[in-house]
């Protein structure tokens, strides 16, 4: 088996370089056939990841969800299927598929090679792994971005943005179509889901599978400040659920008129206007842990 590895080094404030310089020590000890190669700027493992789909069975994306939804923008149309280290910020990719978050274990899954589907969601021209969202999930990943050269790292630093983001939380009209069926909405968030986790960790969407064909959408309404405080810590857990201003409805297809509100997929931050989002069903394949 051949591995391309493609790392963002800046990923995680520097934790994707450091990742990396592990997981070359620990696969050169174990004689893996592997190539690693650094990612130079934004977009650029989309390029990497097609041209290793060439020579490579498995392209494994090294670094945090961003990294890991351009490398699968890259190789989810070719026969390689997709591998992940994770070495970001979020890694929620990691959580969903239960990845481990340790360098040494997750390599041993890499190995091991053992592949499910995965359904693919389509956002215009781009792709999604994880989610697609808009409202103040896009308000908590543009602080992230802007205080990249704090000391909070990790999950630490989407709770800081998520604190920043109640304190100036903003609503929303929109008008949310699902499958054919529209309705409208005061939002303070709307998150189309293909996994469970979002957030570094937060379960927004505990039914939510990477390869059952079909999207969760989860739609928080008008909330004041202090219920949102409260509500967010039970996410953690998936105890958000009764609460009356949460929804979560399902479909293959989801369009959102929302004006000109930047849209954020799998981390990385768009301005595309109209969210519309559909589902490639079993569209590739993606390494996890052997049950």
């Amino acid at each position: 088996m051949s591995i391309a590895i493609i790392v963002n080094p800046l990923a995680g404030r520097g934790r994707g370089a450091k990742t990396a310089d592990l997981a070359q020590q620990i696969l050169k000890e174990q004689n893996v056939d592997f190539e690693l190669t650094y990612t130079k700027n934004p977009e650029h493992a989309v390029e990497l990841a097609a041209k290793a789909s060439r020579n490579h069975e498995v392209i494994a994306a090294l670094g945090g969800d961003g990294t890991t939804r351009e490398v699968l923008e890259g190789m989810w149309k070719t026969s390689s299927v997709l591998g992940i280290i994770p070495g970001g910020t979020g890694n929620d990719y990691a959580r969903s598929l239960r990845i481990p978050l340790q360098t040494k274990q997750a390599l041993e899954v890499l190995k091991k090679a053992s592949t499910v589907p995965l359904d693919v969601g389509l956002a215009g021209e781009r792709i999604f792994g994880v989610l697609c969202s808009i409202g103040f999930p896009v308000d908590v990943i543009e602080h992230v971005n802007a205080h990249r050269r704090g000391l909070l790292k990790g999950s630490l630093a989407i709770l800081a943005g998520v604190a920043s983001t109640i304190r100036h939380l903003k609503t929303h009209p929109v008008q949310i179509t699902v499958d054919g069926t529209a309705f409208k909405k005061q939002i303070a968030g709307l998150f189309v889901m293909n996994m469970p986790y979002g957030g570094g960790g937060l379960k927004f969407t505990p039914e939510a599978k990477p390869n059952n064909k079909v999207f969760h959408v989860f739609i928080l309404d008008q909330v004041s400040r202090i219920d949102l405080a409260l509500t967010l810590p039970k996410v953690y857990s998936g105890r958000h659920l009764p609460h009356p201003a949460i929804t979560i409805v399902e479909g293959e297809q989801v369009e959102v008129e929302s004006g000109q509100l930047p849209i954020m997929l799998d981390g990385d931050v768009f301005q595309m206007g109209t969210l519309r989002a559909r589902i490639a069903p079993h569209a590739t394949r993606v390494i996890v842990p052997q049950a």
